[in-house]
């Protein structure tokens, strides 16, 4: 008994030690996005690449040492290098084709034609400095063709864009694009749960770019393979 409860006081401190999210906005990675404007192209004649452009600006790892150097081999690490970043990516386009046939004049709104999309990667370990790092997603060009966005300038209703470290979230200032004038947190907040609850509909057609050629690999590190 007289060991438990040193014990349970060593679990509880531990648990609440434990970060569950990085929350100062874009202390530890920030997206190298200009005006909301994610980078989207034609390919080819196949796909359409969406890149995720991100920096990093501080080791979550070296933040919580404190300046101390780690003392087992578990926690030892190279602070060169950042393992187990994974990328996720929400995006929806506006079906330009069933808006234009249909219209709203049968009672349809704006957003009856909204069509998500979703994907994600995991470094399995990335090299740690300040330049831009880009994950890359396709998406096919006969589907934005056949819905009608497929133009000169791809433009996005909206997206939203996750980066974790280990399972933890880092907070991003603009992680949520939503193209509605005045959009309030409130509804920034609404468009990215219907992004996530919307986009299983469509699975599979966002992909990571690495899984068509590992050349999108070039500059980045490793992924973590997914089993299909």
């Amino acid at each position: 008994m007289k060991y438990l409860l040193p014990y349970l006081l060593f679990v509880l401190l531990t648990a609440f030690t434990i970060p569950t999210s990085y929350a100062n906005e874009d202390e530890f990675a920030k997206l190298d996005i200009i005006s909301n404007k994610l980078p989207i192209q034609k390919e080819s004649d196949l796909w359409l690449n969406i890149s995720v452009p991100f920096k990093f600006l501080k080791h979550p790892r070296l933040e919580s040492l404190n300046g101390r150097r780690p003392s087992t081999i578990e926690g030892a690490f190279n602070p060169k290098f950042i393992n187990n970043v994974k990328v996720k990516l929400w995006i929806c386009f506006e079906n330009k084709f069933k808006k234009d046939l249909i219209g709203t004049s049968e009672g349809q709104k704006d957003t009856d034609y909204y069509q998500y999309y979703d994907s994600e990667v995991e470094y399995q370990t990335l090299e740690f400095d300040r330049s831009t790092k880009t994950a890359n997603f396709l998406f096919p060009a006969a589907i934005a063709e056949r819905d009608g966005f497929l133009e000169a300038y791809v433009k996005p209703v909206g997206y939203v864009i996750e980066i974790s470290y280990d399972g933890v979230e880092f907070a991003l200032s603009d992680g949520i694009y939503f193209n509605y004038r005045g959009a309030t947190p409130q509804v920034l907040e609404s468009f990215k749960s219907q992004a996530k609850s919307q986009s299983s509909k469509n699975k599979g057609i966002l992909v990571p770019a690495h899984e068509i050629s590992m050349n999108y690999l070039q500059g980045m590190g490793p992924p973590r393979m997914q089993s299909r």
